[in-house]
């Protein structure tokens, strides 16, 4: 059992390379991109009606639940035109239309009124702040990471590729959590819990919910913190 998790790890893992060197924003050199200035500069976007992100490509996302929607975009000069943010429906995308190498770590900051929903992918992180919502769906691929704190009546979070989701400053009443392909998450619920971990991944969560559904497989691991 050992060997089929490092077997999953590992093949888990190389996903999680394949998406952060194939998708849109990309940190190498000389793969053939548009190559980064090297001189950071910080544009502002007009956008604004949105509830969830969905972020691809190794960008680094920053949210603050505030009074007013502000979107501003952090990289090398010469990159920020290739940086997409264009709201869908309720869904601000972040992404981008070619291949890039930026010199500098892409920056997202961005505020909103409130948040349901965040999708990340592709090397990418996000790290959100003071949260209230009625309910909440996070999901983080190709060896991306969350961290997320506030307050929710409802979470369904999903961990795939070697990707992390760190929701244990987020108090929940109920929680719905999966974890696969060499992936981990933290949670916090106070009634309801139900995890599922699989492919050498692993749950962890905090308090003493009322009621804990729990299956784990494939040299998986859930455990109280």
């Amino acid at each position: 059992m050992k060997k089929f998790g490092l077997l999953v790890f590992i093949f888990a893992l190389s996903i999680g390379l394949t998406f952060s060197t194939n998708c849109g924003f990309n940190s190498f050199k000389n793969f053939g991109g548009i190559q980064g200035s090297g001189t950071p500069k910080t544009e502002t976007r007009n956008v604004d009606d949105f509830t969830k992100i969905d972020a691809s490509g190794a960008v680094n996302v920053e949210v603050a639940v505030g009074n007013s929607f502000a979107v501003e975009v952090q990289a090398d000069d010469n990159l920020l035109a290739n940086i997409k943010t264009e709201v869908s429906g309720d869904t601000l995308k972040i992404y981008s239309e070619d291949r890039i190498s930026s010199k500098t770590r892409i920056n997202v900051k961005i505020s909103m009124p409130a948040i349901e929903g965040l999708e990340i992918s592709g090397a990418s992180s996000a790290n959100v702040a003071g949260v209230k919502a009625d309910s909440l769906e996070l999901k983080a691929s190709g060896a991306s990471k969350i961290k997320i704190n506030g307050e929710a009546q409802t979470l369904d979070a999903d961990a795939s590729g070697a990707s992390s989701i760190d929701a244990e400053k987020l108090k929940v009443e109920d929680a719905t959590v999966e974890a696969n392909g060499a992936s981990s998450a933290t949670v916090s619920a106070i009634n309801d819990l139900d995890l599922n971990a699989s492919g050498a991944s692993k749950i962890s969560y905090v308090g003493e919910p009322k009621n804990i559904k729990q299956d784990s497989s494939g040299a998986s691991s859930i455990k109280k913190k």
